[in-house]
Formats: C-alpha cells, structure tokens, sequence
C-alpha cells in the first residue's frame, strides 16, 4: 500500500512536471522582484530625504507623495493590477518604519516610531 502510494505519487509529480517547475519559478522571480521592488523603494525614500535637504521637497507629507507618485509609475504592469494606491502608501510607511527601527539601534525590534 504505501509503495503503491509512492509510485502514485512519483507519477502525478512526471506527469505534472513542466506546470510544477513553471511554478516553481515563478514564485522564485515574485521573491526576487519583491525584494528588488523593496530595495528600490528605499532608494526612492532616500532620494526624497535629499530633495528635502535640498529644500525641493518642504514637508514629510511632500516626501511621502514624492515617494508614493514615483513608486506608482516604477510599479510593474502586472503588480498594478493588485496594488492600489493605498496598499503603496501602507507599505512604503510599513519599511520607512522598519528603516528607522533599524537606525535607531541597529535592530530591527520595534522601537520606532517612538512612544510618546
């Protein structure tokens, strides 16, 4: 019985081979798009810090739509379809926060924003 279930299972895994390794890769290139989206998010934040420096952008409000509008237009078509603008701005504050949190102490264990 449990050899019959084996060979069962060797079979489905042949016959579905080609449709597994598809998906296999494709949640391998949605891991690494991600996590280079992330990176390039972060350097956008960065960036608006220096054009707040610099005196283009005024305020943390004008920051984060700097931040929101360019991120929007870098967006892939296919990730448009499922991020909307809100979700953007959710996520963009979601790594500021742990930016800073790692800043602040070199952890990333919550600590920011500070409680006040």
């Amino acid at each position: 019985m449990k050899n019959e279930t084996v060979q069962a299972i060797i079979q489905f895994v042949w016959d579905w081979r080609f449709v597994i390794l598809l998906a296999i890769t494709t949640i391998f290139k949605a891991i690494t798009d991600w996590q280079g989206f992330k990176t390039k998010l972060t350097g956008l934040m960065l960036q608006a810090k220096d054009k707040a420096k610099d005196g283009i952008l005024k305020s943390g409000q004008e920051q984060e739509e700097w931040v929101v509008r360019m991120a929007l237009q870098m967006l892939p078509e296919t990730w448009k379809k499922f991020m909307s603008e809100e979700k953007l701005r959710f996520l963009i504050k979601k790594l500021y926060n742990s930016a800073m949190d790692m800043l602040d102490n070199g952890k990333i264990d919550k600590s920011w924003p500070p409680v006040v």
